[in-house]
């Protein structure tokens, strides 16, 4: 399993929010190659991060839910993280899921 350290890229960032952040960490990580690659991904967030806000979550990985479906998203990338943060990634694969990420 491949890890991605998304504090290498957010700057060490308390709270990591915005669509527009979203989409560039997006294009940063190339996460369209990586939804079509056979690997496994650990998305590390460092314990330090007390917000991952939901616009931002689905600018990151809400193309990502919807094409490749929420199991398959699951097993593709797997999140080291605290459990606040979990919270945050559950609501916003929820919203994913369930077509409230209206911008897409």
């Amino acid at each position: 399993m491949e890890e991605i350290k998304l504090n290498k890229l957010t700057q060490n960032m308390k709270v990591i929010s915005g669509r527009e952040k979203g989409i560039e960490l997006r294009e940063k990580l190339k996460l369209d190659e990586k939804d079509k690659d056979k690997k496994q991904y650990k998305i590390v967030i460092d314990k330090n991060v007390y917000s991952f806000n939901s616009s931002c979550f689905l600018g990151l990985f809400g193309k990502s839910i919807r094409e490749l479906g929420e199991n398959k998203f699951r097993e593709k990338y797997q999140f080291e993280c605290t459990d606040l943060i979990r919270m945050n990634i559950e609501d916003g694969i929820n919203d994913a899921t369930n077509n409230v990420d209206t911008l897409r």
